[in-house]
């Protein structure tokens, strides 16, 4: 089953310490067009994982 949906609204800002992903450009935020968290029974945060993920090239 697919739980991804996306919306065609105003975009939310969503935090990120990701500094090494290509979506964080400023060190603070995701600006990928939409993102997929993995976890599907996660209980705390290190349960989860951001699959938008992508090394950035330096």
């Amino acid at each position: 089953m697919n739980d991804t949906k996306r919306y065609n609204t105003k975009r939310s800002s969503i935090g990120c310490s990701a500094k090494n992903c290509t979506y964080n450009p400023d060190g603070e935020s995701c600006s990928a067009d939409h993102i997929d968290v993995c976890g599907h029974s996660a209980e705390t945060t290190g349960e989860t994982c951001c699959n938008t993920f992508k090394h950035k090239s330096h």
